[in-house]
């Protein structure tokens, strides 16, 4: 029997065994109960989704612990349904209620599909070895339209160094900052920086043996770069990269053979992984051992569309076949988010996809949280428009999951929308008395207590080691004030919106308030008012009370969230220049003091922007000579590194110090390294994929959600805390955004990647290996 047969016959099992259990559960949610039985039947379930939990690993088990969850969801909603909407006689009361409950429905229908989509995530095994002799041709495209040159250096030397044939393989840079039209541009300051960028950029892939290409101008964006891109090459697979996403010298090799396997796969997307944490969780310092906000999609989720044929492009970090992209014209550009549109467009035609999770990229996530909401604001944006230009259940060709999962995709961005309606909801009683339900307390205990309790368990089981307890709730309330203009506006007008690229370049040299703080800052006021209502109405009405304990609740809860998320405006300062990764890598360094001889030396972290230098004193060496800052110096990994292409990289000394009796030096790259040297920079900063795997692996332990609950309390005085004492302070709401970093020996107007390799005079001769000589050429364009 065939493999794939194998997988059908499966997956139909799967999908009867699921049918069968909607319906038991349709069933035993739909019969009536006294409100002593709902509360018993809230603790019998309760207590066995918690003890079912223990046991997710195990299909039987977590489809239990989901089928016992759902009838208690289920029976919430049919409550609320038919008991608690208040009557057409008060017409301004019922609209509300409805609205509120629409939004509840929805919400129920996603934790459904989201259980559904979680229910057995697959994981794939390694392919079949490919012999050489069969290897495909693959094309390397890295878009750029404004990065610096030194980001994409990294970035090209990290493709260079990937292993593979090199006959086999082209890296090429899609250059949309140095068009024909920009370097022709009326503006002769604009145009003299165009002209400058593409010839240094020219330069920079002949030094690294990658092909330059740009095009006559501008036209669709990312998908326009790319397709032009395409125009001109004949590869069998094309990998994208993002101009900051670094790939690991395995990427090619872990990625390849499945295409081998399977004629009808179009992709094979991985995960995206980032040195840097992004604004909010540096803002909130929610520390080292919490996993990144995407993790929940990489880590997971994206695993559970991929068991239902449902895994889509992200953008970077992927390989397509080109025979499917030629067949839809190339990379879908009608909608900002061209990567879930291309996917969806060659699903539509019965092309298959797969997610292998495993990380081998590095890539920057914006360091502002101005930036990271424009990120946001274009990926939701993106997906409102996909959602109404093609509508998931409209698409024929596709599998009806499949189409279940690209609406799920779509629809999580609707997020802003329902969000708000949940923080405003309580406070339309609070302010206006308007009634949201018609029910008593000790019936709302019944079923609210249970549903919110499974609820909280579920998602914490499902996604437990890739997002604590509550910051879904911190993250998405951050965004809202800001994303629901831009949801609306997609929706409205989906043809009107416009794709900008999000900054990589800023960084925060000392706490300050956002220049976009005042949207979250007003709504946390307005949850606080209502807080303020509640104490007065509570102690002016008695006879409330009763319905305020429910209100009471849900505003207080509010009020601590959106607490929490106010932390978010208040930019910490960045310690680093650039993010470092912990390694160890034997390394040899000369100078011309050294007479010659090679100094044993170890390399503790590396970034972007430079290294730490461990100096290991010789035998016959008593003692170290003195270094000073500003001072020249090479140095580069040992051959037991294991990169046989391993050169020289340029240095420039930027701090000294001694720890345990050892000499270690702050290093910066300087900006006259040879291709080889780029590439040894590269292949010791993104060579080895199971560092990613590590660092992904360290953050994924399980908290609990009365944890989680502590935590929140935490982060929400924390907040509320740091933002008051940075809006007391004068001029706090007309905040300047800071650029560039002013400490460190970092030169503060400028961005942090165009000073990753800084420029120094006065290199010494010396003998870095043999009788190998070399000297620093004088001229700035390399050694």
């Amino acid at each position: 029997m065939s493999k794939s047969l194998v997988s059908r016959s499966g997956a139909t099992l799967r999908i009867s065994l699921w049918f069968i259990s909607v319906a038991c559960v349709l069933v035993m949610a739909s019969i009536p109960t006294t409100i002593t039985v709902q509360a018993l039947l809230g603790v019998v379930t309760v207590v066995s989704v918690l003890v079912l939990r223990h046991y997710a690993h195990n299909l039987a088990a977590r489809m239990a612990m989901l089928g016992i969850a759902s009838v208690v969801v289920l029976r919430y909603w049919f409550w609320r349904v038919l008991h608690t909407l208040p009557g057409l006689d008060d017409p301004v009361s019922f609209v509300a209620a409805l609205l509120l409950f629409m939004v509840e429905t929805f919400a129920i229908g996603i934790f459904f599909l989201g259980n559904f989509i979680m229910a057995d995530p697959v994981r794939h095994n390694r392919p079949a070895p490919v012999s050489v002799g069969a290897l495909p041709r693959v094309d390397v495209l890295i878009p750029t339209l404004d990065e610096p040159r030194d980001l994409l250096a990294v970035t090209l030397a990290a493709a260079r160094n990937m292993a593979y044939p090199p006959e086999l393989v082209k890296v090429v840079l899609c250059d949309d900052g140095g068009t024909d039209a920009r370097c022709g541009n009326p503006d002769p300051v604009k145009a003299a920086a165009a002209r400058k960028r593409r010839r240094e950029l020219q330069e920079l892939c002949d030094e690294l043996g990658c092909i330059y290409m740009t095009r006559p101008e501008n036209r669709s964006a990312k998908a326009g770069n790319l397709n032009e891109a395409l125009s001109r090459l004949d590869g069998e697979l094309v990998v994208i990269f993002d101009a900051d996403h670094a790939p690991t010298r395995d990427f090619l090799a872990r990625t390849v053979g499945y295409f081998a396997e399977n004629e009808k796969l179009f992709l094979v997307q991985t995960p995206h992984f980032f040195l840097n944490d992004d604004p909010v969780a540096r803002n909130l310092h929610l520390g080292e051992d919490t996993p990144p906000e995407n993790e929940m999609f990489y880590g997971q989720l994206h695993e559970g569309l991929d068991r239902w044929g449902g895994a889509f492009f992200c953008g970077s970090a992927a390989v397509l076949r080109r025979t499917a992209l030629d067949e839809v014209g190339g990379i879908s550009g009608n909608t900002i988010t061209e990567d879930a549109e291309t996917a969806l467009t060659i699903h539509s035609r019965g092309w298959e996809s797969m997610y292998l999770n495993h990380a081998m990229v590095a890539g920057l996530q914006p360091e502002t949280f101005a930036s990271f909401l424009q990120q946001r604001g274009r990926w939701a944006t993106g997906m409102m428009q996909l959602l109404t230009s093609k509508f998931p259940f409209a698409q024929r060709g596709m599998r009806p999951f499949q189409q279940l999962c690209y609406f799920n995709s779509m629809t999580y961005w609707l997020f802003p929308l329902f969000r708000l309606v949940l923080l405003l909801a309580p406070l339309t009683y609070l302010f206006f008395g308007i009634e949201l339900f018609v029910t008593t307390a000790s019936e709302a205990l019944a079923y609210m207590s249970s549903y919110l309790i499974i609820s909280y368990v579920v998602q914490n089981t499902l996604y437990g080691t890739t997002r604590r307890p509550f910051l879904s709730e911190i993250y998405e309330i951050a965004q809202t004030p800001y994303l629901v203009r831009a949801v609306i506006g997609a929706l409205a007008r989906p043809k009107s919106a416009s794709f900008k690229v999000t900054s990589k370049t800023e960084t925060v040299t000392e706490s300050v308030l956002s220049d976009v703080a005042r949207p979250l800052i007003l709504l946390f006021a307005l949850m606080l008012s209502g807080v303020a209502v509640l104490a007065w109405r509570w102690y002016a009405l008695p006879g409330d009370r009763e319905i305020l304990q429910i209100v009471g609740f849900w505003v207080i809860a509010n009020a601590l969230l959106t607490g929490a998320a106010l932390r978010a405006v208040v930019e910490a300062r960045q310690r680093r220049a650039s993010p470092r990764c912990a390694v160890t890598i034997p390394a040899i360094a000369g100078d011309s003091a050294t007479e010659g001889q090679n100094l044993p030396a170890t390399i503790t972290d590396i970034s972007y922007g430079g290294a730490r230098l461990v100096l290991l004193p010789r035998p016959d060496q008593k003692a170290h000579r003195s270094y000073k800052p500003g001072e020249r110096l090479r140095f580069m990994p040992s051959k037991s590194f294991g990169f046989d292409a391993a050169a020289p990289i340029n240095g420039e000394i930027a701090n000294v110090r001694t720890e345990g009796g050892r000499l270690v030096l702050g290093m910066k790259f300087a900006e006259d390294q040879t291709g080889a040297g780029l590439r040894t920079i590269a292949a010791m900063l993104n060579g080895d994929s199971e560092r990613w795997a590590a660092i992904r692996a360290s953050r994924s332990s399980h908290v609990g959600l009365i944890r989680g609950a502590l935590r929140m309390f935490v982060l929400a005085f924390a907040g509320i805390g740091s933002t008051v004492s940075l809006v007391l302070r004068p001029g706090a709401m007309r905040p300047k955004r800071v650029e560039a970093a002013e400490s460190a020996g970092w030169v503060g107007h400028a961005p942090i990647e165009s000073q990753a390799f800084i420029d120094a005079d006065n290199t010494p001769f010396f003998v870095l290996s043999g009788d190998t000589d070399m000297r620093r050429s004088q001229s700035t364009s390399g050694a």
